[in-house]
């Protein structure tokens, strides 16, 4: 069983995403999944049906006991209310599970739900806690607050839970580090991967002054740090290089970016497209101008695969290996990251040799290959469960 803030299937995120490809290891283990949600559609629920796994997604509910529950979130020291369906129905199904997982923030607060004999597994994408703390120091006044607060929550959350679990499954050394700083009793280290399809793209079949955005705008370190280039940079790309284009894409609320887009030349805001390997694959370099957050980003990983040169931040880049001049450019200011696009635009020949090196780096990235030693562990969990 393995519980998620929204259904994993499509994986138009970066959390989605390795969300799936973590269950498809425990499908591979010869578990069947049951996937609990918060958030899904009745057609989700089809796709992931599709796959011959379970899904059922239990929405937060408004009711008049929210007041309560808001208390007891307080009280306990939970980052979200807690939602007793859910916390029912996790108890419920880990009775006769093999395995039990959490993925990310929102569901860590139930690790300890799970009914002894399962192993537990709690999931963070990335260090939450830590993540938040730098959010609360780029902040002022009352958001400050307001998220220093929330950190505190989501620190003693996530110390709950890794204590709870059997294993944390990690995304980097870093937060490796950090989840056994918290009390994990083990952990494995699973990097976020890219898709095997990617390295396949050909360096060179990028369009001529097509430049890439792709995320999730649910999430502010993608919109702020996007509505901030277009604001701040942008502009001087055109200006420099008629001709250049900036495709947008992704899931999430638009309206922030159309607004800041507007009356910018060349920028096609176009939301959340059917093939993102496609839109990739059309781009000459991909820009990451993000300036807070943590942890790995799926999206780079994913344009380094598929040998395209970046123009990105080192908030953006973090934690991959990635060099400057050497799998593309790293540029701190949205004007620093123009003159970057710029620059790679005007030599497309350096972009490919930089495209190429990126893939090289990443070689190793492919999912199956990373999931691995987590499978192995997963196969251990089944094997015990049926005898």
């Amino acid at each position: 069983m393995v519980a998620c803030p929204s259904l994993p299937h499509p994986p138009i995120s970066g959390g989605r995403k390795r969300a799936l490809r973590l269950i498809e290891a425990i499908d591979r283990a010869g578990a069947r999944p049951h996937v609990l949600a918060l958030a899904g559609t009745t057609e989700q629920i089809e796709q992931i049906r599709d796959l011959g796994w379970e899904a059922e997604v239990h929405p937060h509910q408004i009711t008049p006991l929210q007041p309560l529950r808001r208390l007891r979130q307080d009280l306990v020291g939970e980052p979200e209310p807690h939602h007793p369906q859910l916390a029912a129905r996790i108890a419920e199904l880990s009775r006769g599970a093999c395995i039990v997982q959490m993925e990310e923030a929102w569901l860590e607060q139930y690790t300890g739900v799970a009914a002894d004999g399962p192993l537990r597994v709690a999931s963070p994408h990335n260090a939450d806690a830590e993540m938040l703390g730098s959010f609360a120091d780029a902040a002022s006044g009352k958001e400050a607050l307001r998220l220093r607060v929330r950190a505190r929550r989501m620190k003693r959350t996530e110390q709950r839970a890794v204590r709870a679990a059997d294993v944390t499954i990690t995304v980097s050394d870093h937060d490796d580090a950090y989840f056994r700083r918290l009390g994990a009793r083990d952990t494995i280290l699973v990097p976020n991967g890219v898709d095997d399809e990617l390295f396949a793209l050909a360096p060179e079949s990028g369009e001529p002054g097509r430049v890439l955005f792709f995320g999730a705008y649910h999430w502010a370190p993608n919109r702020d740090g996007l509505v901030r280039f277009l604001r701040e940079g942008w502009s001087a790309v055109p200006a420099a290089h008629p001709g250049a284009r900036l495709r947008v894409v992704g899931s999430g609320d638009l309206s922030a970016i159309h607004a800041a887009a507007e009356g910018l030349p060349g920028v096609e805001v176009a939301g959340l497209v059917d093939d993102i390997v496609a839109e990739i694959a059309a781009a000459q370099i991909v820009v990451v101008p993000v300036w807070t957050g943590g942890g790995t980003r799926i999206k780079v990983l994913e344009a380094m695969a598929a040998a395209r040169p970046i123009v990105g931040t080192a908030v953006g880049v973090e934690r991959i290996g990635f060099r400057d001049g050497d799998h593309g450019l790293l540029r701190e200011t949205p004007a620093e990251l123009a003159a970057g696009v710029v620059e790679l635009l005007k030599d497309p020949a350096r972009g490919v040799e930089q495209g190429r090196a990126a893939r090289e780096q990443v070689a190793d990235f492919g999912w199956s290959a990373l999931a691995r030693p987590l499978e192995a562990r997963y196969r251990q969990a089944v094997e015990r469960g049926t005898r």
